[in-house]
């Protein structure tokens, strides 16, 4: 009776033991402990099937190295099988069944063994077993009490499998930036519960997020919360399961952060919310790089259509142009109609200004790049200003001698007047002060800040130059929209303005940075590449010659019929001869059937299928020495023409019939040899 009541003291402690066990290792050593205490054998074991399917030992009790090494991945049972029944071996020396593996253990001096399957709901999971020195045959308390060993060893290890994963997927989803909330589901909406979490990623204790007196819908952004409320009361009243919000949320530290909510509505049995469960994830910095992406495309894609819209007008303002000059030719100089085809050439001029503006916005104007001094070009600036600018506002211009940027200067002074413009008016009441200050800085492999977003910088040395006023400034909403092409706060947008201020400073491979808020000014800081170094040369275009060419046989290429027909009437009249071709292909084809008849070639850039320099380096490679004049909409800045080829001549549009003759004169005096007529 004594040995009943000890055995039954082993079970009641090891099913104890169990329910408090953190770990496999405490289930695998107890398990062996209650084993042999419930036999008296000296030997036992614990093995599990792994992943692979190979049933391996865990734990052991007077075994050798080398037993196990022999035995280990021998099984009677599958992975998974359900409720196979023990195995029971008496005496090892008499049974067969053992096979290849009686050898071993009768060498380690086991003489009855038992096997006893680790059996879970989803299948056996491994076994345990107990070895005797000398034959043994258990009777039924001791195959009892050896199977609910089993049992109750199987039950503990699977249940600390499911708290392994749990704490697993546990720290995996909120030991990082996700944080669990569980909110009540009235006023304020009370924190219930918080993962621990919380403190590392938006600084508040859980304990101070559980306060009765701290309310949640204090914490969001208060441009949010009416926002977020309605969305959670049309969410309720949709019977949806979960639902997704995107508010700011204020850090213990003041800071306020962009977050995602994942939710999910606790009903009651009546069906009435009384919780929402979910988790908050701070999405600040995606969102942020996001904007960025989303930015750059956005001003990329402006470009591009600014672009393309400057090059097809001015493809229509060289047939403008060109028609009126040519009807002009024809006329009376003091005639009525004369006089009303220089009003449009004057329009059409004025025309080509604003397709230039384009241009800039979308980073290829036309710019002549040299190092200019700041500090007489911002004086000079803000003398010509003098009138315009508020005269109740005080100017500070702080910039060092000698500071200098390499910058196309007509460029540079619209810049510096259009920012100085812009200070004046943000004035309150024209009083206030605008500073003016520029400073040089060297730029490594990270690009600094930059709003907007999307831009960025090289690195290399640069140039601040700084324009800052103390007027009324700029609320985010205004600065997300301050570089769209006509966009404005004085009422109606009449121009480009700082679209084209970003679209310079991009040509020249610089980037701009504005701050600004409310009631505290706006500080515009345009990056642009500083001087070079003594002794550098600037970028110099081949000289145009004025005179007329000799008489020649020009093929000219566009596919732009208007603008084929203008150049051919200008060429004509200078008693050129002309063929004319609408494409790239067409051009290569026909001097090719006449290698020797063409004296010069006028060509657009931006065409179908070939583009201009595509069929310009096939040019050069047949007749290395022929004239090329490169036509095209956009600027040369752009256009990565031979600059130590003189036969090669660039010619924006639009262009006046004296532009086209003067660079077609270029080319054929820079060409080395040519056939003249």
């Amino acid at each position: 009776m004594d040995r009943v009541v000890e055995q039954l003291g082993v079970l009641s402690e090891t099913a104890v033991h169990f329910s408090r066990c953190t770990s496999a290792k405490d289930v695998y050593d107890r398990a062996l402990d209650a084993v042999t205490d419930l036999t008296g054998a000296p030997r036992a074991s614990l093995l599990l099937f792994d992943p692979d399917g190979v049933l391996r030992f865990k734990a052991w009790r007077g075994l050798s190295d080398g037993y196990r090494a022999t035995v280990e991945g021998h099984t009677p049972w599958a992975p998974g099988q359900r409720e196979p029944e023990p195995i029971l071996i008496p005496d090892a020396r008499d049974d067969d069944s053992l096979g290849v593996y009686r050898d071993a253990i009768l060498a380690e001096g086991i003489r009855a063994l038992a096997f006893f399957p680790l059996a879970t709901a989803s299948g056996t999971i491994g076994k345990v077993m107990v070895y005797w020195s000398e034959p043994h045959r258990s009777g039924r308390p001791e195959l009892g009490l050896l199977r609910t060993v089993a049992g109750l060893t199987a039950f503990a290890l699977d249940r600390q499998r499911a708290m392994d994963l749990l704490a697993a997927e546990r720290g995996l989803f909120v030991g990082g930036p996700s944080v669990v909330f569980k909110w009540q589901n009235r006023q304020h909406w009370p924190v219930e519960y918080v993962s621990p979490n919380v403190e590392v990623v938006f600084g508040y204790t859980p304990a101070f997020l559980q306060r009765e007196d701290t309310h949640y819908s204090e914490l969001v952004h208060p441009d949010d919360l009416e926002r977020v409320g309605a969305e959670v009361q049309a969410f309720t009243a949709d019977q949806r399961p979960w639902f997704e919000q995107e508010y700011r949320l204020r850090r213990a530290d003041g800071e306020w952060r962009w977050i995602y909510d994942f939710t999910v509505p606790i009903r009651s049995p009546a069906g009435l919310v009384t919780h929402f469960h979910g988790y908050v994830l701070d999405q600040t910095e995606r969102r942020a790089a996001f904007d960025e992406l989303r930015q750059r495309q956005r001003i990329e894609s402006l470009g591009l259509m600014a672009g393309g819209v400057a090059h097809d007008f001015n493809n229509l303002l060289v047939g403008v142009l060109g028609n009126a000059e040519l009807a002009l030719s024809s006329l009376p100089a003091d005639g009525a109609a004369a006089g009303y085809l220089r009003d449009v050439t004057t329009a059409a001029r004025h025309a080509s200004d604003l397709t230039k503006q384009l241009l800039a916005y979308s980073g290829k104007g036309s710019s002549t790049i040299q190092s200019l001094e700041l500090l007489g070009l911002v004086e000079e600036c803000v003398r010509l200003l003098a009138s315009v600018l508020s005269q109740r506002a005080v100017v500070s211009v702080e910039i060092a001698a000698r500071l200098s940027v390499r910058a196309d200067a007509t460029q540079l002074r619209q810049i510096v007047i259009n920012l100085l413009t812009n200070a004046s008016d943000a004035l309150v009441e024209g009083v206030g002060t605008i500073r003016v200050d520029a400073r040089e800085t060297l730029i490594g492999t990270a690009s600094p800040t930059l709003s907007p977003a999307g831009q960025t910088l090289a690195p290399g040395r640069y140039v601040v130059l700084r324009v800052e006023d103390d007027g009324v400034g700029m609320d985010e909403t205004t600065r997300a929209h301050v570089f769209d092409p006509f966009f404005t706060t004085k009422g109606q947008g009449r121009g480009l303005g700082l679209s084209a201020i970003l679209g310079i400073v991009r040509s020249h491979q610089g980037a701009v940075h504005v701050e600004s808020a409310p009631g505290r000014g706006s500080s515009f800081e345009l990056h642009l590449p500083a001087a070079p170094a003594a002794g550098e040369v600037a970028d110099v275009w081949p000289e145009q010659l004025t005179e007329t060419p000799c008489r020649a046989h020009i093929l000219v290429v566009d596919d732009s019929e208007m603008v084929r027909s203008v150049v051919a009437r200008v060429l004509e009249m200078e008693h050129h001869t002309v063929e004319a071709v609408d494409s790239a292909e067409r051009a290569l084809e026909v001097m090719g059937e006449r290698p020797h008849a063409w004296d010069a070639v006028i060509m657009d850039l931006t065409m179908p299928k070939m583009s201009g320099l595509e069929a310009l380096t096939i040019l050069r490679r047949r007749w290395p020495e022929l004239p090329v004049v490169i036509m095209s909409g956009f600027s040369r800045t752009g256009v990565p023409t031979m600059q130590d080829d003189p036969a090669t001549q660039f010619l924006e549009k639009p262009f006046t019939s004296e532009q086209l003759i003067d660079v077609l004169s270029a080319a054929m005096g820079g060409a080395s040899s040519i056939t003249r007529r």
